[in-house]
């Protein structure tokens, strides 16, 4: 497979006539660097070519070459610096050799721009069609046909005051709100209707529209390798397809933070709202990418080698007797139609 250098040189190489080819700066224009071509070439260089000169206008950044100082191209390059390499803005002062007032400028006006981006990319599940892996396997239809999506806990290290940080630790050394806060505060979180679900973790409790799997019963996926694939009890069959449903979620937050090392290690450099502009604008890059990308690299690693986030563990609410028991009926049911056809009489 070829390098990121290789495929930003092939891509060079094939783009001369391009106003935006590395190496062939107009006298008012600044070099890009060239790991920002690398980047453009992994995610889809026709795709870049064409969207990001059609697309800066409409979201506030100058097209190309329209100013004497900044490209489109270079704000972004200079953004992806920072939130992929973890780079400060003073290093992009010396990278871009640009004043540490225009690359603070620049950079919030692509992080707007991202932001302004979100609702077109980062949208709620449907509620109404089955999921199409749910729907394409024997395995999990019909026995999950009501779920919508699968939920799980990804911390961010938030930076805010010292008097604010009580509000926003949680029960393990990472700072971030409770998830059982954050949802019955914020009126738009999107609740399923009644009779569908989403996927969570034993760390959630079975209830309502949460889906737990059975607790005391193995469940991670490396535990039902090899010779452990043979299946005990309803609750050990219902748990590995749980857990093959549930670990999609997972490894989408495992690529997010590989691929964004911002989020990884904090925005202690950024104000509290920046910090939350940040996660939406890695989430809407991460989205793009899925979206048009032809080749994700990141994305199509085996998913051992990106470790699941240990610090999320989260409770929901406290729930009566009655939403209890019906849930867990509801789960026993699933989990004895599936032993059902598994293990026929």
């Amino acid at each position: 497979m070829a390098s990121a250098s290789d495929r930003a040189a092939e891509y060079t190489n094939s783009s001369s006539d391009s106003p935006d080819t590395p190496g062939t700066p107009s006298s008012n224009e600044s070099v890009v660097p060239e790991e920002f071509y690398a980047f453009k070439n992994l995610i889809c260089p026709e795709l870049f070519r064409e969207t990001i000169p059609r697309n800066t206008s409409a979201l506030g950044l100058l097209p190309h070459g329209q100013t004497s100082r900044v490209s489109s191209i270079e704000e972004v390059a200079l953004f992806m610096q920072t939130i992929d390499m973890h780079k400060r803005q003073r290093d992009n002062m010396e990278r871009f050799q640009h004043s540490l007032e225009t690359i603070h400028r620049r950079f919030h006006r692509v992080l707007s721009a991202l932001c302004a981006m979100a609702p077109e990319l980062i949208t709620c599940p449907n509620f109404t069609d089955t999921h199409q892996r749910v729907a394409s396997n024997q395995d999990f239809y019909p026995y999950f046909k009501d779920c919508v999506r699968a939920m799980d806990g990804a911390l961010v290290p938030a930076w805010v005051l010292q008097i604010d940080q009580n509000r926003y630790r949680s029960r393990s050394a990472a700072d971030a709100r409770v998830l059982n806060h954050a949802i019955s505060q914020d009126p738009a979180f999107p609740f399923p209707p009644n009779g569908k679900y989403y996927l969570v973790d034993a760390g959630f409790t079975n209830y309502q529209c949460f889906l737990a799997p059975y607790r005391g019963t193995r469940y991670h996926l490396a535990e039902y390798r090899g010779h452990g694939r043979r299946y005990r009890t309803p609750q050990d069959l219902f748990n590995h397809a749980h857990s093959r449903l549930r670990n999609v979620i997972q490894h989408c937050f495992g690529v997010l933070k590989k691929r964004f090392s911002i989020l990884q290690w904090g925005m202690p450099s950024y104000l509290l709202q920046h910090q939350v502009d940040l996660v939406i604008a890695c989430c809407t890059l991460h989205n793009f990418i899925r979206r048009f990308s032809h080749d994700d690299i990141i994305f199509n690693e085996p998913e051992d080698e990106i470790p699941p986030d240990m610090d999320a563990f989260y409770h929901r609410g406290y729930p009566t007797v009655t939403e209890l028991e019906a849930q867990r009926i509801f789960r026993d049911n699933i989990a004895m139609q599936m032993w059902a056809s598994y293990n026929p009489m």
